[in-house]
């Protein structure tokens, strides 16, 4: 019997169809010296001609930039890779790198990696000088043993460098990229106009710039004018660069290396001083633990300026809201559920609001214009005084810099006149005297600013002492937050029965004011001369230049 007849029962034939399998690729190199020699370009190249001969369709190829194996996640180029085939709908078949060490050098946490691209993900990874590929078993186990290989390796390179890095730093070098602001020279550099044997970190205009930067902020500016003044110099900086640039111990020419045990002193010129440095980190110590305790829920608003800066009898700071449909502002304190003031003083107003009542206070603190010659001549005799021993340091500074003039002209004498001299002396001297005529013009330039800053201060002074009540009322959210913190450096707190503002501490200078404005109530309407005595309130007083609005 034929067996033609069982034909119906057969299924039709299956035809395969070999689809062709996706990849993706990655390159890498270690450093921007391998980028610029086209190691990068020969990886993709070796990749694009892998695919070609192993029918794979290569998609894309990530990386493409310099970064350190040494980690993973901290690569950014890695990790957008490992995201990227995590949120892909259509994963690769595998991503192809040329040598595994490229992928990563963690050792047994690239090994994790792998496992769950392969495991969990469904992607594998390809050697392409090797055509190893963990869709191999076998394979896999060499790769795995390639990226431990890989861990090895740089573990052996960092026994052999450590001790040459850590006397490098001992002895004022530094490791790396330097911070903005500062140009580095020497033989480790990526541009070759700055190549040279020796290392050399140079303030360049930038750097120039950020001293400004570092003086504003110690005078107490916020960082966002600071911002916008570097801005108005040609300088654009964000604010977390701002930021992070205050707790760098590098521009103050310290270093701090977690291979040093402890810091050391760097060889380059610091832009702020140790002193000024130590003192900006207390005051961003302090913001933060006030950050901590005195969290404002509401934003500060021109129309309540007082938020944060005033509070209750509790001790606890003020917040601030809006009734919207009513547009009227109001303070109130977040302890104290029953404590609240209305900010601005209006017809339907019960009592007088905190704003009104603040510009009261400050009339207080404000000069009459019979004081102003009096006060100017004894705050000048103050500085005087003051400055008696700036003087005496400018003059012994310009008696240094004739003396190291004198050494200099005196070895170019010798250099010339002498033909045996050796020049390796000569320039020793040579650089030794111009490095301390250089550090003496500096100190110069110092005492002779701090000497002529006192005229301008007492100038901007009696301008702001006029109209200190006038300033704030009239003033932007900034201006307001300045003056408050002119005159009440620790803020202000209110009673709530009566409303009335008590006064922790109050800058010398409005103590003084109002101390005149007692003398002038036993005065009378008697004229005060230029030359009426003001000494009694003036001394004393601990009187320093404060901050001004510039």
């Amino acid at each position: 019997m034929s067996l033609d007849k069982f034909k119906k029962f057969q299924k039709e034939k299956i035809e395969l169809v070999v689809s062709v399998k996706r990849i993706w690729g990655y390159t890498r190199v270690s450093s921007k010296e391998q980028s610029n020699n086209y190691s990068l370009t020969e990886q993709e190249q070796d990749l694009k001609l892998f695919a070609k001969k192993n029918d794979y369709e290569l998609e894309q190829i990530l990386g493409g930039s310099y970064e350190s194996a040494s980690g993973d996640f901290s690569r950014k180029e890695f990790k957008r890779l490992i995201d990227e085939v995590r949120k892909s709908k259509k994963r690769p078949f595998a991503i192809a790198i040329k040598f595994i060490s490229r992928f990563s050098r963690t050792g047994d946490n690239a090994i994790g990696i792998v496992q769950e691209l392969v495991e969990k993900m469904g992607v594998h990874l390809i050697e392409t000088s090797t055509g190893l590929t963990t869709e191999n078993e076998f394979d896999r186990l060499e790769v795995y043993k390639k990226l431990l290989e890989a861990k090895k390796e740089n573990l052996d390179r960092l026994e052999k460098t450590l001790p040459g890095m850590k006397a490098l730093l001992k002895d004022g070098n530094w490791l790396g990229k330097v911070p903005r602001g500062y140009t580095l020279r020497g033989r480790k550099v990526t541009d070759y106009s700055k190549l040279q044997e020796h290392q050399e970190i140079l303030i360049n205009e930038e750097g120039e710039l950020l001293k400004k930067a570092w003086k504003w902020k110690l005078m107490g500016e916020r960082d966002f004018v600071i911002m916008e003044k570097l801005e108005n110099l040609g300088l654009k900086i964000s604010k977390q660069s701002l930021s992070n640039m205050w707790r760098k111990p590098f521009y103050c020419g310290v270093i701090v290396n977690a291979l040093l045990d402890e810091p050391a002193k760097g060889k380059w010129k610091p832009i702020v001083s140790e002193t000024d440095f130590w003192k900006i980190q207390e005051e961003l110590d302090k913001n933060k633990v006030n950050s901590k305790k005195e969290f404002i829920k509401s934003k500060v608003h021109n129309k309540r300026p007082l938020t944060g800066f005033l509070r209750c009898e509790c001790g606890e700071p003020l917040t601030s809201y809006e009734v919207n449909k009513k547009k009227l502002h109001y303070y109130k304190c977040q302890k104290c559920k029953e404590v609240s003031f209305n900010a601005i003083t209006t017809t339907k107003s019960k009592s007088k609001g905190l704003n009104n009542l603040f510009e009261d206070l400050l009339a207080n603190y404000t000069l009459n214009n019979q004081f102003i010659e009096p006060l100017k001549l004894q705050l000048k005799k103050l500085f005087d005084t003051m400055n008696n021993e700036g003087l005496q340091e400018l003059k012994s500074l310009e008696a240094k810099k004739v003396e190291v003039e004198k050494n200099l002209e005196n070895l170019e004498l010798r250099n010339i006149s002498n033909l045996d001299f050796s020049q390796v002396t000569y320039k020793n001297f040579k650089n030794k005297f111009k490095s301390e005529l250089e550090l003496i013009n500096e100190k110069i330039e110092d005492a002779s600013q701090k000497i002529s800053n006192h005229k301008n201060f007492i100038d901007k002074s009696i301008a702001i002492l006029q109209n200190t009540s006038k300033i704030w009322s009239e003033g932007d959210i900034e201006n307001k937050i300045r003056i408050q913190k002119l005159v009440f450096p620790e803020g202000l707190s209110i009673k709530a029965k009566n409303r009335q503002y008590l006064t922790n501490k109050v800058n010398q200078l409005f103590v003084l004011v109002s101390s005149i404005k007692g003398l002038s109530g036993e005065i009378g309407n008697e004229k005060v001369g230029d030359d009426a005595d003001l000494s009694p309130l003036v001394a004393g007083t601990g009187l320093e230049p404060v901050t001004l609005l510039t």
